[in-house]
């Protein structure tokens, strides 16, 4: 059941506001479902085949995994399913082989931390968590875009921050670092827990929650043409005739 809950903040949440304060309204007040397109059906098969094959003992049959996973829904015909399930299939496989190789030991997938924070609640969900070290851990956030950023600057991400603040306050991991993998193109980058300023992290988090609190709920229609509820928006700069 859909529960609001004003005072529990997530990344997500915090992306989804500093973006759109009326979309952060549709979908966790209101609670209405941005529902699937191609990109997200893949990303979730995705993600679900990689947590299935960091959990197996046997660490083998990726493809077996993406088969039982696949998400079907979200595509306007069979063949950009057939694409989509193509591309899919070919990053996991190039995964698989770089996998082997890996000297880090997957310490736990899909895991969450919880923490307070003044009068807050801070939640995350880590896709990976690796120790590499006596003492040092890495924190991963699979990305399944097909056209990742060039500019990505691990050192700037508040995803990664707050992930790195989840991980010391919470599991008390001191040393390590956060990452970013691409899946599309099995590319990594990082940046160690100690480039982020855990203070500033959490004061965007407080601050963007404050604003949640007065109901400011103002639409950006900049962000309209990839907005997910763009033909259910009354505000929607690019709704598309149907």
């Amino acid at each position: 059941m859909f529960e609001y809950k004003p005072r529990e903040l997530n990344y997500s949440k915090i992306k989804t506001y500093k973006e759109c304060p009326y979309l952060f309204k549709q979908k966790y007040i209101k609670g209405i479902k941005e529902g699937l397109i191609a990109a997200s059906s893949l990303g979730v098969s995705v993600h679900r085949t990689l947590e299935a094959y960091h959990s197996s003992k046997s660490f083998n049959g990726i493809l077996k995994f993406y088969n039982k996973y696949f998400i079907s829904g979200g595509y306007q015909s069979a063949a950009e399913q057939m694409e989509y399930y193509l591309k899919g299939k070919e990053m996991l496989t190039e995964y698989a082989l770089l996998d082997e190789k890996r000297t880090s030991e997957v310490f736990s997938t899909e895991k969450e931390f919880i923490f307070d924070y003044q009068e807050w609640t801070i939640r995350g969900k880590i896709d990976r968590i690796d120790k590499t070290g006596p003492d040092s851990w890495e924190v991963i956030d699979y990305k399944t875009d097909l056209d990742p950023s060039e500019n990505f600057k691990a050192q700037e991400s508040l995803q990664l921050g707050i992930y790195s603040v989840g991980a010391r306050r919470y599991w008390n991991m001191k040393e390590g670092k956060a990452s970013i993998y691409f899946v599309s193109s099995n590319t990594k980058v990082s940046a160690d827990f100690k480039d982020f300023k855990e203070e500033d992290i959490l004061d965007t988090f407080v601050k963007t929650g404050e604003l949640i609190l007065k109901e400011e709920f103002e639409p950006n229609l900049e962000h309209c043409s990839s907005c997910l509820l763009k033909n259910r928006c009354p505000h929607s700069s690019a709704r598309e005739e149907i």
